[in-house]
């Protein structure tokens, strides 16, 4: 960020800090409903909206009362985001919207010649790739919902690793793993396999928190000494992007067993993150839209009854250990002094830049 985004965001701060209303440091925006994949544990391609996909003219208004309001750090998800015809115009919008960092999130099981002219735009302005690779072989396929899913993906990952090497870019890639009860004994292929590719990882659990994640008992991770091993490999891996104190209380939350935070409620200012879908409707995590970008803007979204509502809902809430809501509000509050230490390098790694190049199998053509 420079003086001019830092200056940017302070004066944000200050107009809706007195007045109740979070700062919105991240937005999620999901640009379609259509998917190539069928996962077990996402129930986007059910959705029945109309047009199912943003077009470009429709993303600059929500992109106009994103920036009015302050955006920060962008996601641009789907479905399948590869498969909205004006993909290359939004992502370059977005990069004038978002002021601290863009991620592309992409299933990456297209074309090849799809993926690779959306990602060169991506590269040339340091848009972010963020893909998931959850399983390999007939795991990944029964997981995903689409044959030779490892194998394509892992194909596609590759070649935008090289593309990147070949450039000036300061995109970060990197491939998050969904860990849960039928992929956990895999994760430390699936590490190998990112990091083969030259990618970076996170990790996550699945959970049915959102509007497009849907129940699947077989995938409910449960607390077992594999799961603690494999929790201790990715903590000391050195591809990995968590912070170590989220990947510590992964254990915890198999078993149930959440912390009492909530950074909707805890730590509102900095940890608020909003989910835009691609007919407008605007969500937090659990419950339903607490407003539409189409017809309100965020102001008034954030002053209204529904949201001040949804708020109090979430004092009962359970409790959840979401990467997207848990380990945002870790960051700005680290339990140690270990925590704080961890936090720091991995930020400032993150924010200075650094690259792992692509290993490629002795012989292998990435052409």
């Amino acid at each position: 960020m420079n003086f001019v985004s830092a200056l940017a965001l302070v004066k944000k701060m200050t107009v809706n800090w007195p007045q109740g209303r979070p700062l919105n440091t991240s937005t999620e925006i999901r640009l379609t409903r259509l998917c190539t994949q069928r996962c077990r544990q996402c129930d986007v391609y059910n959705r029945r909206t109309e047009p199912p996909s943003l077009d470009q003219k429709r993303f600059r208004l929500l992109a106009s009362r994103l920036r009015e309001y302050g955006a920060y750090v962008g996601f641009l998800s789907g479905g399948e985001p590869i498969l909205v015809p004006d993909l290359e115009g939004i992502l370059l919008e977005a990069r004038k919207t978002f002021s601290m960092a863009v991620t592309l999130v992409t299933g990456l099981y297209h074309k090849s010649e799809r993926v690779e002219r959306v990602a060169k735009v991506a590269l040339d302005n340091d848009i972010n790739i963020q893909t998931s690779l959850d399983g390999l072989g007939l795991l990944g396929d029964d997981l995903r919902g689409v044959p030779n899913f490892s194998t394509t993906v892992t194909d596609r990952m590759r070649k935008i690793a090289q593309m990147r090497a070949n450039s000036h870019s300061k995109s970060l890639l990197y491939a998050n793993i969904v860990i849960n009860n039928k992929n956990v004994e895999q994760v430390p292929q699936l590490l190998d396999a990112i990091a083969e590719c030259g990618w970076k990882a996170t990790v996550g659990l699945y959970h049915t928190l959102t509007e497009t994640t849907r129940l699947d008992t077989h995938l409910i991770l449960r607390p077992s000494a594999t799961l603690q091993r494999v929790l201790q490999l990715v903590s000391n891996n050195p591809i990995i992007l968590n912070l170590k104190s989220f990947v510590r209380g992964i254990q915890q939350a198999a078993k149930d067993n959440y912390p009492r935070f909530c950074p909707y409620l805890d730590s509102p200012v900095l940890s608020t993150r909003t989910v835009i879908m691609e007919d407008g409707d605007i969500y937090l995590c659990r419950g339903e839209a607490i407003g539409n970008l189409f017809q309100q803007n965020l102001s008034e979204i954030f002053s209204g009854p529904t949201y001040r509502e949804r708020l109090g809902q979430y004092r009962h809430c359970p409790g959840c250990w979401s990467s997207c809501y848990a380990e945002r509000y870790l960051l700005f509050h680290p339990p140690s002094f270990d925590d704080l230490m961890d936090t720091l390098l991995k930020v400032y790694r993150l924010r200075t830049g650094y690259r792992l190049s692509p290993r490629l199998r002795t012989g292998e053509n990435t052409s």
